[in-house]
């Protein structure tokens, strides 16, 4: 999925999409983990690199008009701040709770 672009016109649905796919996805890896570890890491990598980014973009000076006078936008990025990764070098141990801040981060916010 591409990173978001910002719009006062981005609907609901578009971003429900987003949080779909994220959830999904580490749904996913949960079940790739069972099996090939290693390969669902490099895949959680990627995705969490891709939360990062974005709400990286939702929060930057240049977006701040579209993100703040749209109610949706505003609320996607707060989903953002529901997502606790463990910083740094992370261990296998720790990828299904890192996966769980994507289903965790669904329950404590819905769009």
């Amino acid at each position: 999925m591409e990173t978001i672009v910002p719009s006062v016109n981005t609907t609901k649905e578009e971003l429900q999409e987003r949080v779909d796919y994220m959830v999904n996805k580490a749904s996913q890896l949960e079940q790739l983990a069972e099996t090939d570890d290693h390969e669902a890491m490099r895949q959680f990598i990627i995705l969490k690199n891709f939360a990062n980014k974005e709400y990286h973009v939702l929060t930057l000076q240049k977006n701040e008009a579209a993100v703040n006078s749209n109610v949706h936008l505003s609320n996607y990025r707060g989903f953002f701040t529901h997502l606790h990764f463990t910083d740094g070098k992370m261990p296998l141990r720790l990828l299904h709770w890192n996966l769980d801040e994507f289903h965790q981060a669904n329950i404590g916010f819905r769009l």
